[in-house]
């Protein structure tokens, strides 16, 4: 259903309206502009009325969007209520930092105190509303209730983090990193001890870090022990060894999504081994169903009758942009197979050139040729 809003003064027509917006209970876009004469008009019907400060008094799930051309819908409506439990806010491209400000204001102003899952998306990172959110209230009245938090489109230092404060029943977050990789360690720290209960995490790392990185870093995830999934992504990562695979078993052996995501393959780095692949089953086997890495396939791999562990539900594996060269495809074939006994989807990225794209796809058809149809 679209609502236009419009002059109602005539007849009954706002006691009609009134009986829909009562059981309205999902927005799924809110935007537009309106007259100075409509606003004033709702605006005085709200205020006149018994109806309450809400034009939509039972929302609990709205999803909006902050235009870059002027005000945004409800700082002219009172449209969101204090028992809202779902918010989505979109920005357009070159939102300034001053319509991010006045939008949690508002939403300190309301106030919420009962919201679950509140997440920030857009075309555009907003470097400079961090101090903003820091300052924002809204997100501490609602520490009690908040199991859901994606603030990835704004670059947050780990001052930051501290400043926003500590969230015990968060077990979904999404962060964008800011700072330098001799910062990451704290950054990291900050999150475990902030967020305790996390089941699933993504942060993106600092674009401007170059060097290799490794999983030293995320150390200070250990106080969250229930976590499940883990999607991190940089612009290079260090290759892991055994004794990585071994210490993120021993600190979280519920994982079920391990993701290190890397977007292009550098000639001069060092890629993990794809027989690494076997340590992993050892520590996750009957957990782990999705993986993301980059894979260095040249390595000699250990023949189909030598792998001893095996994943019994791995259903997953992303190797992005991982060199293939067709005199490893055999072995890499047959690796995968004993490795991943079951139906495996194998995902890689497109190329320029398209052939290693295209030797990754002749890998996935014969590792599921088993299966095919």
């Amino acid at each position: 259903m679209v609502w236009m809003f419009q002059n109602i003064s005539s007849g009954g027509r706002w006691d009609v309206f009134w009986a829909y917006a009562q059981r309205v209970r999902t927005v799924e876009a809110c935007n537009g502009l309106y007259t100075r004469e409509v606003i004033d008009h709702w605006n005085h019907k709200l205020q006149t009325s018994s109806c309450g400060p809400s034009l939509l008094p039972n929302l609990r799930s709205l999803s909006m969007t902050v235009p870059n051309y002027g005000p945004y819908l409800f700082e002219a409506f009172p449209i969101i209520p204090a028992g809202l439990r779902t918010l989505e806010v979109t920005t357009e491209r070159n939102v300034g930092s001053s319509a991010i400000q006045r939008l949690f204001k508002h939403l300190t102003d309301v106030p919420l105190d009962q919201l679950v899952d509140v997440k920030f998306r857009g075309g555009d990172r907003i470097y400079s509303a961090s101090l903003s959110l820091c300052r924002a209230t809204f997100l501490q009245q609602n520490r009690s209730t908040l199991a859901h938090l994606n603030l990835s489109m704004f670059p947050l230092t780990h001052e930051d983090l501290e400043h926003i404060g500590s969230f015990s029943g968060v077990t979904k977050l999404a962060l964008e990193q800011q700072g330098t990789s001799i910062q990451l360690s704290k950054f990291f720290g900050v999150i475990g001890s902030s967020f305790p209960s996390l089941r699933a995490i993504m942060v993106m790392l600092d674009r401007t870090i170059r060097e290799d990185v490794s999983m030293d870093v995320i150390g200070g995830l250990e106080p969250c022990r229930e976590l499940q999934s883990i999607y991190l992504a940089s612009h290079r990562w260090k290759s892991l060894t055994k004794q990585d695979v071994r210490e993120l078993g021993h600190r979280w052996p519920e994982m079920e999504v391990f993701s290190l995501h890397q977007a292009e393959y550098h000639p001069d780095q060092v890629a993990t081994p794809l027989g690494i692949l076997e340590d992993f089953a050892q520590v996750w086997s009957r957990t782990l169903h999705r993986m993301v890495m980059l894979f260095d396939t040249a390595m000699p791999l250990p023949g189909s009758s030598s792998v001893r562990f095996k994943f019994d539900k791995l259903e997953m594996l992303s190797v992005g942009r991982s060199l293939l060269h067709e005199r490893d495809m055999d072995d890499v074939v047959e690796f995968l197979k004993a490795v991943s006994p079951r139906q495996l989807n194998i995902m890689s990225f497109k190329a320029p050139a398209g052939s290693n794209y295209d030797r990754w796809g002749l890998v996935k058809d014969r590792v599921n040729a088993a299966w095919a149809t």
